[in-house]
């Protein structure tokens, strides 16, 4: 396996920000509110890939 490039996580990370905050749960929800789950969608899937991004490089490790 190979590692994503700091690029291809970031990009990841927006679209599914995105797709939360379009969805029909968020839709009537103050701009704020959406915007706080925005951020915390963009960050949790960060996180999730940066740790998944580890666990490849500690692998490839001899």
């Amino acid at each position: 396996m190979q590692l994503m490039s700091m690029l291809a996580v970031a990009g990841i990370s927006l679209g599914v920000a995105i797709a939360t905050i379009v969805s029909r749960k968020h839709r009537g929800k103050p701009a704020g509110e959406r915007m706080l789950v925005f951020l915390g969608s963009f960050l949790a899937t960060l996180l999730v890939l940066f740790v998944l991004n580890f666990a490849i490089f500690c692998l490839q490790q001899p």
